[in-house]
């Protein structure tokens, strides 16, 4: 007797569990997403210019002429406090219309292949211009902020190099992204010509 009720509570265990998994595979079917997948060719300009002066001094300039994207901004996003964001944003991004958001130390991590050279990645952009092509098409916040590589040459000069950022943004076939394109190809031009001089 004592089997046959173990067996039956095996037997209602089983059926609970066969019930459970049926149900779970049938709300995963339910659920499932349809994914689709595109792919677009788009031809990318891409700038180099280089100096004769010395990566210090080149990267020193750089970093004292652009403003920082730091924790005081940050906080002012968290707090919705669009007025004083947008002020403090205006100000870091000073005559040269650009932030550094982040700075990749490329030349530092070659420390892992047995040697340090002089380079640095800086992520740069403008919030403000981001926003007004990401409030147009979401997709264009992959080119904001911008990157540019700053290292010291063969010649013991400077180069910097980018992706022209109209180029980058042309895929989305809007004016309104087009017309912040070409202004972040102005500032970046005029930022690399005043750090190589």
């Amino acid at each position: 007797m004592i089997h046959l009720r173990i067996a039956a509570s095996r037997l209602a265990l089983s059926t609970v569990a066969i019930a459970a998994i049926s149900v779970s595979a049938f709300c995963a079917s339910a659920m499932a997403a349809t994914v689709e997948v595109s792919e677009t060719k788009t031809i990318i300009d891409h700038v180099t210019v280089s100096s004769s002066r010395p990566y210090a001094l080149v990267k020193q300039d750089l970093e004292s002429r652009l403003g920082r994207l730091d924790d005081h901004i940050r906080t002012l996003l968290k707090q919705d406090k669009v007025d004083e964001l947008r002020t403090a944003l205006q100000k870091a991004a000073g005559n040269d219309g650009l932030v550094i958001h982040y700075i990749g130390l490329h030349g530092d991590w070659l420390v892992l292949k047995g040697q340090r050279r002089n380079g640095t990645e800086y992520f740069t952009g403008n919030i403000l211009t981001a926003t007004e092509m990401t409030s147009v098409n979401m997709a264009a916040g992959l080119y904001a902020p911008l990157r540019i590589m700053v290292y010291e040459n063969a010649q013991s000069g400077t180069t910097i190099e980018y992706d022209k950022p109209s180029t980058q943004l042309s895929q989305f076939h809007s004016a309104q992204i087009d017309v912040q394109g070409r202004s972040l190809d102005d500032r970046l031009a005029k930022l690399c010509a005043a750090v190589l001089q």
